[in-house]
Formats: C-alpha cells, sequence, structure tokens
C-alpha cells in the first residue's frame, strides 16, 4: 500500500529539506573557510621567515602590525618583520606607539648605546605598570641596535614618534633642552618657564596646552625669526610646542596620531613605514559604535600613500597575557606578583570567540606562529565579515560591521600559539 501526501505537506518538506541542505552547506563553508586560505608557519629566524608575501605586500608604503598588549610572541615577529623589511625594501622608519620625546631618547640609544636613555623612557611605564614596561620590549630596541649596526648609515632603522604625549616630565626635559642655549625674548622666556613648571607637575593637560597656544601663535606669525633663532632645531621644537597645544585643542588620541603622521610625512621622503601597534589602530575601517582607528583615518585621507596601507593582525590561541596583579579579581591574580599570566583573552578564551578559530587551530601547531593571506583571489575573506562573540563581562569590545568583510579591516593574520606572557621589567 502507498501512502499519499497533500501537496501542500509535500512542499513543505521539500522546503524544509533545502533549507536543512542550504544551512549545512553555509555551516560547512564557515567551518572550512580557513582550509582554503593560503597559509604558512613563520620562521622567525630564517633567511625569509615569510615567504607567503607576494610582491604586492611589498608596494606597499605603510606596514602596519596589530597586537594586543602583553603577549610575548609579537615583540619577537615584531624585530623578524622590521629586519626583513629592512632587509627587502630598504624600510628604516619605525612609526612607533610613542611621543615625539620618547621617539628622540630612543634614537639616541641606538646610535650611542647609552642604557640610561632607553630606561628613561622605559621608567614611567614601569611606574604606571603599563604593558609596554616589559622586559621584551626592551630588549627587543636592544637587538634593533645590533640589527644597525650591521648596517649601513642610510639602512639603519629609527623612531617616528607620533603618539600624544605620554610623559610630561620627560616633554619638560624634551622642551628644556631645546630653549637651553637660546636667547628668548622676556615674553617667550614666561611661557617656557611656565610650561616647563606645568608639565613637571602633573598640572591637567588642558592647562598644560592653552599655556603653549600663545607662544605658537608667534611661531605662526613669524617663523622666520624663530628659525633664525632656533636654527637646526627649529621643526623639532615647533612639532614638541604643537604637541603639547594639542593637549588642549585635540582631545582625541586617534586624531593626534594622525595629525602627528600627516605633519611629519613630508619630511620622511617617501620612504615606506613599519610599525607595531595596539589592534585598534591598524584597522582600516571603523568599528561599529566606535571612533575611527589611525589607519582608517590614513586610508580615507588625501595623503600620497593612502590606498597603499597593509594590515596585519595578531589572533591567539593557548597564550597568556601580561596584566596588572591588582587589576584583576583575586582568582586569577598570582599571588606576590605585580603581573599576572592570563588566558583570558585568546580567540577562544572565556571572554570572547571569534568565528573560525577552531579551524585555524586544527590547521596549526602548538608553540607555533603561522602566517594567513586573507586578501587573496578567492578567499572567503574578502566576502565575509569577520564574527566576534563577547561574554558579558567583557567591558572593551571591538564590534565589527557585518556589511564589510574581514579584508576591509585588515589583510593578514599571524595567529600564534601558546605564547608566554612579556615579562614584566623590575621597577
Amino acid at each position: 500500500m502507498t501512502a499519499t501526501f497533500p501537496s501542500s505537506m509535500l512542499n513543505a518538506f521539500r522546503t524544509g529539506l533545502l533549507l536543512l541542505f542550504v544551512s549545512y552547506r553555509l555551516l560547512a563553508q564557515s567551518d572550512s573557510s580557513y582550509n582554503s586560505v593560503p597559509h604558512q608557519p613563520v620562521q622567525l629566524d630564517a633567511a625569509n621567515p615569510f615567504p607567503l608575501f607576494d610582491d604586492s605586500f611589498y608596494k606597499n608604503q605603510l606596514f602596519l602590525l596589530g597586537e594586543s598588549h602583553g603577549f610575548q610572541t609579537p615583540q619577537a615577529v615584531d624585530f623578524a618583520l622590521l629586519r626583513h623589511l629592512n632587509q627587502r625594501v630598504g624600510l628604516r622608519h619605525y612609526l612607533a606607539e610613542v611621543d615625539a620625546s620618547q621617539a628622540r631618547l630612543l634614537n639616541q640609544y641606538l646610535q650611542t648605546g647609552d642604557t640610561t636613555l632607553l630606561k628613561r623612557v622605559f621608567t614611567r611605564w614601569v611606574k604606571q605598570k603599563a604593558q609596554w614596561g616589559n622586559a621584551d620590549f626592551y630588549q627587543k630596541i636592544q637587538r634593533i641596535r645590533a640589527l644597525n649596526q650591521t648596517l649601513p648609515n642610510r639602512r639603519q632603522i629609527r623612531f617616528v614618534g607620533i603618539d600624544r604625549i605620554q610623559d610630561n616630565p620627560l616633554a619638560a626635559d624634551h622642551l628644556s633642552s631645546l630653549f637651553a642655549t637660546v636667547r628668548l625674548s622676556n615674553d617667550d622666556r614666561a611661557v617656557v618657564d611656565t610650561l616647563l613648571a606645568q608639565l613637571r607637575s602633573s598640572r591637567p593637560d588642558s592647562i598644560v596646552g592653552a599655556t603653549a597656544l600663545p607662544l605658537l601663535d608667534r611661531f605662526k606669525a613669524d617663523s622666520a625669526s624663530y628659525q633664525r633663532l632656533l636654527k637646526s632645531t627649529y621643526t623639532e621644537t615647533r612639532q614638541l610646542l604643537t604637541n603639547i597645544g594639542w593637549l588642549r585643542t585635540i582631545p582625541s588620541r586617534e586624531a593626534t596620531l594622525f595629525a602627528n603622521f600627516a605633519q611629519l610625512l613630508p619630511g620622511l621622503n617617501g620612504e615606506k613605514l613599519y610599525g607595531l601597534w595596539g589592534f585598534f589602530h591598524v584597522l582600516q575601517e571603523k568599528p561599529v559604535n566606535s571612533g575611527k582607528p589611525l589607519a582608517c583615518r590614513i586610508r580615507e585621507s588625501n595623503l600620497y600613500l593612502h590606498d597603499k596601507i597593509v594590515s596585519i593582525t595578531f589572533a591567539y590561541l593557548d597564550s597568556f597575557m601580561m596584566l596588572p596583579s591588582s587589576y584583576l579579581p583575586v582568582e586569577v591574580r598570582t599571588p606576590g606578583q605585580r603581573f599576572s599570566p592570563v588566558s583570558l583573552f585568546n580567540n577562544d578564551g572565556k571572554m570572547m570567540h571569534t568565528e573560525g578559530i577552531d579551524v585555524m587551530r586544527a590547521l596549526t601547531r602548538p608553540r607555533s606562529v603561522t602566517l594567513f593571506a586573507l586578501d587573496r583571489p578567492g578567499s572567503f575573506a574578502r566576502t565575509t565579515p569577520l564574527r566576534i562573540r563577547y561574554s558579558s563581562a567583557m567591558a572593551q569590545r571591538i564590534e565589527f560591521n557585518p556589511a564589510l568583510p574581514m579584508t576591509a579591516y585588515f589583510q593578514y593574520v599571524m595567529l600564534v600559539r601558546d605564547s608566554p606572557m612579556t615579562e614584566p621589567l623590575a621597577n
């Protein structure tokens, strides 16, 4: 006996079966998407650690590497990539997450090897329990100096600081040195002395910035006189005063970064630039409900390199971030230590889960770094958005626009597995 079904029921069954098949295909595509993305382990000490980069990669003018601060392995990758770009394209400008006064001391250290200069930069980070104040970063700068010793002058690496003023007392020392032997008018000397006192006494940034503005106005109104007065230090002095003034007039850090970048770019003579930054800064599109990152501001600008930017970001598995113990719940702290290794912020951790990270795990090995080229023709990342699920306990979230593909934000991912936390520096 053969059963018969109403046509409406049969159509519903067929529709359900089709939807199930489509859902399965979409799930399979989501789960296996990274399988088809070109990827390769990174051997940091190899002659060419990054063979996956193609010719189009090296045609870029601005190379940005984005990390979550506090993981150790990115510091080693950063040095390897800096050295590689120096060898491959002659890159020598390290665009750093430091301000002009910090960059000045770092460059003096690279030239002289005087570690007191290096320690002066790190002192404030250590006092503030900042993640930048770690031994791996410190030792990386020593490695850059050692590398420079093997290079001709024209290829030696130097720091370019574009950050908002981070260390007011250090900026005061910088300003004092610039005006130490300059015969200023009484009005100008009064402003400089007031600025020095305010920078050293932790006055609010808005007040310090307001003090600098009248002197900046005089610089603009009579630049020729100040150029004769300051000679070779005129540009450096004006840039420092401008940054002090921006403490009042540009409250946004990202806007300050871009303003500094745009102002310094003409003096870099069209050379290629590279830098390690926090993850947010290297995103080339604006995340949902946030300000515009530095890379996004550059890409949207009319600067000559606006369409020659490449962003590489890190993802993490089974790795540990260095965080101040005092900021953490008691159950997460390492007893008796200023900093604790925290695994909560892996891409498959308790605080967030990145779609596709389980496939990336299956494609890689423990204790490895693997480079994924998301921007290659046919890559799913050119049409698929980045999806991250966050825990309700996650205070700082970066939400990606579901209407934009992953490669609108960044073009490569370095998957890091089993990284220790960065080593804290002693007080």
